[in-house]
Formats: C-alpha cells, sequence, structure tokens
C-alpha cells in the first residue's frame, strides 16, 4: 500500500500500540512487548533498534499468522500461559515462538510435545545365565518367547527355542558339517526360514487371556532341531504332522472367521 512507511518506534512502557499480525489485531503496550529482555524481536522491534512497518491508519504491521499471537502476549504478560491441547497448535505456537526469539515459551512449547508422544515399543533381550532364570521368563512372560543358546555343541552351532504359554512350541538349530577333505572345510546350515517361520507361528499365542486348546494340540509337537547336508530341510513325521494340524487350523480360522 502507498501509506506504508518503516519507521524507528520507540516510546514510553506505557504507550499503546495497534498491531496488524497477519490480518488479525491486537492492541498492547510497548511495556509488554519489551517486558521479557533485549534478545527477543519484539523487544527490538519496539525499542527503537529495529525499523518496524505501519500503514495510513498506524497500525504497525508484522507479517506472521495472528492466530497465536494472543498466546504469545499473554505470555509476555504473565511469564506462563495455558497451551492449546492438540498437539498441532503446539507446534504452531512453538514456530511462532522461535520466530519471535521467546526462548522460555519455545521451551515450554518443546516440553508439552514431548509429554505428549506416545512412547515407541522397546524390544528388550534379557541375557540368561541360568536355568533358573530360563524357567521362570519362560513361566512369568504373558509374550511369546524366543530362548536362543549359542555354542552348545562341536556339531550344533545355536538353538532356537520358541515357547507360547510356558509350553515349548518348537525348536530350531543351526549346525555345522565338516568335510574331511586335504583342507577340512565346514559348512554352517542356517535354516533363516524355519527360524521365521516359527517366529510368526509363536506370535498366534499372542494377546491370549489363555491357551487356545485347537492351537495347543495343532502345535503340540517339538519340532526336532538339525539340518540336512542339502539346503532343504526334510520333516520328520512328528513335523509333518504337525504342519498339518496348523494348515488345518488356518482353514478353520478362514472358513470361520471371528
Amino acid at each position: 500500500m502507498s501509506g506504508d512507511q518503516k519507521v524507528l518506534l520507540k516510546g514510553h512502557s506505557s504507550q499503546y500500540v495497534k498491531l496488524n499480525v497477519g490480518g488479525r489485531l491486537y492492541y498492547t503496550t510497548i511495556g509488554t512487548l519489551t517486558k521479557l529482555s533485549n534478545d527477543t524481536m519484539l523487544s527490538a522491534m519496539f525499542s527503537g533498534r529495529m525499523e518496524v512497518l505501519t500503514d495510513s491508519e498506524g497500525w504497525i504491521l508484522i507479517d506472521r499468522c495472528g492466530n497465536h499471537f494472543g498466546i504469545i502476549l499473554n505470555f509476555l504478560r504473565d511469564g506462563s500461559v495455558p497451551l492449546p491441547e492438540s498437539n498441532k497448535e503446539i507446534a504452531e505456537l512453538l514456530a511462532e515462538a522461535k520466530y519471535y526469539c521467546i526462548t522460555e515459551l519455545a521451551m515450554c512449547c518443546e516440553r508439552a510435545l514431548y509429554a505428549h508422544q506416545e512412547p515407541k515399543p522397546i524390544c528388550r533381550i534379557p541375557l540368561i545365565t541360568s536355568q533358573k532364570e530360563e524357567q521362570l521368563l519362560i513361566s512369568s512372560s504373558l509374550k511369546p518367547a524366543v530362548i536362543l543358546v549359542d555354542v552348545i555343541g562341536p556339531s550344533e552351532i545355536c538353538c532356537w527355542s520358541f515357547y507360547g504359554h510356558a509350553k515349548k512350541v518348537a525348536e530350531v538349530c543351526c549346525t555345522s558339517i565338516v568335510y574331511a577333505t586335504d583342507r577340512k572345510h565346514t559348512k554352517v546350515e542356517f535354516p533363516e526360514a524355519r527360524i521365521y517361520e516359527e517366529t510368526l507361528q509363536v506370535l498366534l499365542y499372542e494377546n491370549r487371556n489363555a491357551p487356545d486348546q485347537e492351537l495347543l494340540q495343532a502345535t503340540s509337537s517339538v519340532r526336532a532341531g538339525g539340518a540336512s547336508g542339502s539346503s532343504m530341510h526334510q520333516y520328520t513325521s512328528d513335523e509333518e504332522e504337525e504342519r498339518t494340524g496348523l494348515a488345518r487350523l488356518r482353514s478353520n480360522k478362514r472358513n470361520n472367521p471371528s
């Protein structure tokens, strides 16, 4: 507008000024705007250290969103203020507080946003040093448990045991095979697919108040560990029976959804 002009404004702390912040109109004193410290932008604007833009009617123009400027004024007046309820509005207020360099208000907003954050799930892997600790973990856990035993013998490198409701559901072992050649070669059989499959199956026990009898029956056979000389695992008759039971259970669940 042709009537707009930049001026240096410095007056008594009791002098009232008219503010147009992004189209929202406010009326306050220079004392309020310069109350906190000389480090804020508002303090610099209204103490004569920074030019301000005024229109032909004497309104001081600030090119910012004016939605939360009232909260900023109340914080300058009282040193504290109730924050908005929604995280979105708190984040908007935080942006304005940072723009005006009002550090105390910005810190209040950041603390509120941090307090409103939902806690992130934490995966804790306990280190078991005795059989007693293992039994205690299995019996007391309300979640499915997978216990990894490392270096348990010359042929078995590590073993995964899967538990649901304190009952062993399955067991998968990683084995090593030594080939008697001129140079002894060791091949490690790592049944990654089996481990992944059993992990998914044991999660069927999660969020159940009591064991599902049909589920327990379908997964009751403890799978024999170990691996064949090839990369494909050869299932025992017990394992085949268990896989058939699981397939039947899944088919029933699909045909009769709860």
